[in-house]
Formats: C-alpha cells, sequence, structure tokens
C-alpha cells in the first residue's frame, strides 16, 4: 500500500511483507533462547512478551538513529502536520478510507515517536527531499518503522493484559516457526464479544470542550502574554528567514523568550518557562519504552510542540503551523482535567492554583450529569453524603475512616436496591496500557474504600432511612430489606468494568442500569458449552474447586 492520499494529504501505510523481515528473525531468536514448544505458564509468557519488545525496541532505535541528516526527520515531520490537516476534515465527517481510525491514530502517534526520538541525534543539515529515489528511500523507512512500533504497541498491550488476568495469553509457533500469541480459556470469546461494542461508549462520555478557551485565558492571565501572539511570533520569524516556504524552516529556540518577554514587560525567566513548557528535546524527551509504556506522560511531543533538534551542533528548534494549535486543545481535553500540565508551567503559582481548581471539577462534571438522570426518572436520592439526618436526634457523620463521602445514595424502588454509588471521571484509555493504570486505581485504591462503605450501609440500613424520609419529608418511604448494590459511575469505558469485583457503569448505560437491563448484567457469553457471567475474565476454576 505504501504512499496514499487521504483527503488530499499524503499518507504512509506499511506492506505486510515486512513480517518476513521482522517476525521471521524475532520468532527464531525466541526459539533460540526458550525452546520450540507452547508456553501458557504466566511468567514463561510474560518473559517472552518482554523479550520480544525488546527485541523491537532495538530494531526500532536502530532504524531511527541509522538517520543522522536532518532531512529525514524533516520529511517525518511534514507527514506529521499533514496527518493533522486529515485528522481536523475527519473529526468533521470526512472519511478516512481505505484506511481505519485505528491505523490512522496509531500511525500519528508512531510518526511522533519517530521525531522525539530523532532529538538524540547529532544530526548535520540537510534540505527537504525532492528527488523521486530520495523519497522513496524515505517512505520504504517509514513503513519499516510504522510496522516495528505497531507491533510495539501490541505487544505492550499483551503485556498490560498479562499482568491484569491470570494466563491470558499462550504462545506457541506454527508450522512455519513463527510465533504465535492466542488467548488462553475464554478470553478470546470475552473479548472479541465485549470489546467491538464500547466504541461508542466513548462518544457518550461526559467531556468539556468549553475548557479549552478557558485554559488559553489562563495562560495569558497568568503568564501575562497573548498565547496566540506567543504562537504567531514563530511564525513569523520563520517566514522571515524562508519568505517563500516557511513550514518547514527552523529557528533558534532562544530567540522566542526574548520576543515574547519585550512584547508583554515580562521578564525572559518569565518567558522561558512558558516556551519551556511546550519544548520537547533531548534534556526532557522520554526514551521509547517509556514514551510506548508510559503514554500519559506530559514529556511528549503530544503535548509540546516545539521539537528542538541538535543540528551541526546547535540548537534548531522546528514548530508546526497544525501542532502548535492542536498542542493547546490536548493539553485542556487530555491533561487539565487530571491535574496534569507541563512541570515547567508549575512553577507559575497562578497557573498551579488554576490546574488544582480544574482538577477538583472534573468528578463534579459527571455528578451533574448522573443528578440529571435520577431527576429526569424522578429517582429519589442523595448526594455528596458526609452526615446522615435523624429523626430526633444529631446528623450522623461518616466521612470518616469507618464509611467515607458517598457521591450518591439511589433508592431503587423498582429493583428493591438501594445503590451505593462513586463517580469516577477518569482519562479516556483506548489502549490495555491505560486500561492496566485503571485497572491498579481501581483495585487498590477505590475497591477498599468502596468496601468500606457498603459494609457501613449494610449494617445501618435504618439511619439511611431516617435520612431520607427527613429530607423528602416523607414518613412512608421504607427501604427495609432492600439490596445493597454498591457500584462505580464511570464517564468512559475502560476494562475494570468486564472485570471487576464491582459493577462500573459507563453514563451512557446508567439509564440502563437503573431499569434493570444493563447489557453486562444481562449478557453471558456461551465458550465450550459453558456459561460466562460478569466479571469476564477470570480464570475458569477446575470442577474439584465448585
Amino acid at each position: 500500500m505504501a504512499r496514499l492520499q487521504i483527503l488530499g494529504h499524503a499518507f504512509i501505510s506499511y506492506e505486510y511483507d515486512l513480517r518476513d523481515v521482522y517476525w521471521t528473525e524475532m520468532s527464531q531468536k525466541v526459539i533460540d533462547k526458550f525452546g520450540n514448544k507452547s508456553f501458557k505458564d504466566s511468567n514463561e509468557v510474560e518473559e517472552i512478551l518482554l523479550y520480544c519488545f525488546k527485541y523491537l525496541v532495538k530494531k526500532f532505535k536502530e532504524l531511527v538513529f541509522s538517520e543522522t541528516s536532518f532531512t529525514f526527520f524533516m520529511y517525518v515531520f511534514w507527514l506529521h502536520e499533514e496527518s493533522i490537516k486529515i485528522y481536523l476534515q475527519h473529526v468533521q465527517g470526512a472519511s478516512l478510507s481505505p484506511i481505519d481510525e485505528d491505523e490512522f491514530a496509531r500511525s500519528r502517534r508512531i510518526l511522533k515517536a519517530i521525531l522525539e526520538q530523532g532529538c538524540d541525534i547529532d544530526l548535520k543539515w540537510g534540505k527537504f527531499p525532492e528527488d523521486s529515489k530520495e523519497l522513496e528511500k524515505f517512505d520504504e523507512k517509514v513503513q519499516h518503522l510504522l510496522y516495528v512500533c505497531t507491533w510495539l504497541y501490541h505487544f505492550a498491550d499483551h503485556i498490560a493484559y498479562q499482568k491484569m488476568v491470570e494466563e491470558y495469553n499462550r504462545v506457541e509457533f506454527d508450522e512455519d516457526n513463527l510465533i504465535v500469541i492466542d488467548f488462553q480459556h475464554h478470553y478470546g470469546t470475552a473479548y472479541h464479544t465485549l470489546f467491538p461494542a464500547i466504541g461508542e461508549e466513548y462518544e457518550r462520555g461526559a467531556y468539556e470542550l468549553e475548557i479549552v478557551p478557558e485554559l488559553k485565558q489562563k495562560i495569558n492571565e497568568c503568564f501575562k502574554i497573548d498565547y496566540d501572539w506567543a504562537g504567531a511570533i514563530i511564525y513569523e520569524i520563520k517566514k522571515y528567514h524562508n519568505p517563500k516556504d516557511s513550514s518547514l524552516q527552523t529557528i533558534e529556540p532562544y530567540v522566542l523568550p526574548k520576543n515574547l518577554a519585550q512584547q508583554f514587560g515580562i521578564t525572559e525567566e518569565e518567558a522561558k518557562l512558558f516556551y519551556d513548557g511546550l519544548t520537547i528535546s533531548r534534556n526532557n524527551k522520554m526514551s521509547l519504552e517509556d514514551l510506548i509504556l508510559k503514554p500519559y506522560s506530559m514529556d511528549r511531543f503530544m503535548y509540546r510542540p516545539i521539537l528542538v533538534y541538535q543540528i551541526d551542533g546547535i540548537e534548531r528548534a522546528l514548530v508546526g503551523e497544525e501542532k502548535y494549535p492542536e498542542s493547546v486543545m490536548v493539553l485542556a481535553t487530555n491533561a487539565l482535567k487530571w491535574n496534569t500540565l507541563p512541570k515547567e508551567w508549575l512553577q507559575n503559582d497562578c497557573i498551579k492554583t488554576f490546574m488544582q481548581l480544574k482538577g477538583n471539577e472534573h468528578d463534579k462534571l459527571l455528578e451533574d450529569e448522573v443528578e440529571n438522570i435520577l431527576l429526569d426518572n424522578k429517582l429519589r436520592f442523595a448526594r455528596n453524603i458526609k452526615s446522615l439526618k435523624q429523626h430526633k436526634a444529631n446528623n450522623i457523620n461518616i466521612d470518616n475512616v469507618f464509611c467515607g463521602e458517598i457521591d450518591f445514595l439511589i433508592i431503587n424502588t423498582k429493583l428493591k436496591k438501594l445503590l451505593v454509588v462513586d463517580c469516577k471521571y477518569n482519562k479516556a484509555r483506548y489502549e490495555a496500557v491505560g486500561y492496566r493504570t485503571d485497572d491498579t486505581n481501581f483495585k487498590a485504591k477505590y475497591e477498599p474504600k468502596m468496601l468500606k462503605k457498603n459494609n457501613w450501609i449494610l449494617n445501618n440500613i435504618a439511619v439511611v432511612n431516617d435520612h431520607f424520609q427527613i429530607i423528602y419529608q416523607d414518613d412512608s418511604i421504607d427501604i427495609t430489606g432492600y439490596e445493597v448494590e454498591t457500584v462505580f459511575f464511570i464517564n468512559t469505558p475502560t476494562f475494570y468494568m468486564f472485570n471487576g469485583d464491582y459493577k462500573a457503569i459507563t453514563l451512557s448505560q446508567i439509564l440502563d442500569y437503573l431499569d434493570g437491563n444493563y447489557k453486562y448484567n444481562l449478557l453471558s457469553i456461551k465458550h465450550n458449552g459453558e456459561e460466562i457471567k460478569h466479571p469476564f475474565f477470570r480464570k475458569p476454576k477446575m470442577k474439584s474447586e465448585e
């Protein structure tokens, strides 16, 4: 497939016959080290997966570090700018044909990885490739990098699932001695049943796009600058040096804070903090391994649009006219609400205070959506409960080590249930590495707290009943005999909702859940004559264990 035109812009896809180059060699190395047999033991499987991951890391680095001319990275940078132009049309409804969204997103991520790793290389000057042979050579190199890094991400996912689920993968070899990674037990059936249906859940989550202009306004206020001017001056400097076509013109990064300080009457140190928060260089770039295994770090091109390369011993900054405005959007929607912004910016107390304020609001965004659902459906509930009112007695405090504040208590008369709800406004996760972060947080942090809340409410139903009678001024309320069910309400899907000890209900499923029609309650997966119910990814018990 190689070079494509998508929506009028260039895109590189890799040829699948590259497996003959890398997959064959990797398989042989695995056989040489571990033997040619089937592996099911969790520790052995994980060791093999890690070995393959390290092999691919080595290959990717060899491919990138063999390029010592700025020409190659200029070409990859141009491809990335092209991808943003495609993306902007796609979000308006244009088709990505002949590729799909997964390949497009993965390709953009890999192009960023190539550009970031290039910061470590002492480059020689070069100009944008014009010769067709040079373009073909670069296209082939990009294809190899796309193939290798695609499988790097796949193996990172394999490892994450292996760590989350007992005996998740098995490793074996086909008739051509090529490595095969497959599911154990019923996990493949469960995966292919559950995961294709969660795409729409992302679209129906609770998000706050209005935060983008709010962040820009706060940047202007805290740094005493104008964010748009700070970007525009970059393009003006580029045009000054290259009036005909400034899109790939580099500049010396030290001039940016000088201009910003002069324009707005601030110190160069203050101006430098601003630009440093938007800069990726060999001083703060992540290793390739961390780039893949820690996808939510702020030290990445995703958030920092100013790439600094060492070219003939001099620092030169490469800044995309498409990437600069994209970065503030990503910072607002993917970072700010979770108490993360560039560490350089957090040296500014005004920005730090703003970030903490917005971070504290994110659960409220989801809670407000939940409250609207409950009001629309005339369900009785209490929200953000720290104490419970009592007839002719003092309020009972629950905001303590024995229980803890409860986001919602909901009386579901139809199902005869008292729901104890904790709302979790999580980052949207699209890969198993991110799912594992959520899974760890739920199991290590949230579940123990939920257990305390569940037990306290279970042992104090009469206290809860009094509270509802008082706040609704209705002595006929009686939840005696109701089942206590403790659940999470979440804004975006994650693996935990398929395999947690507690149910985790996405915003789009809350109404069905309250009505007794929650699809994962009703779902039963058939596998080898057995019925698998939630939680779906637990190792089957042996007959003697049942």
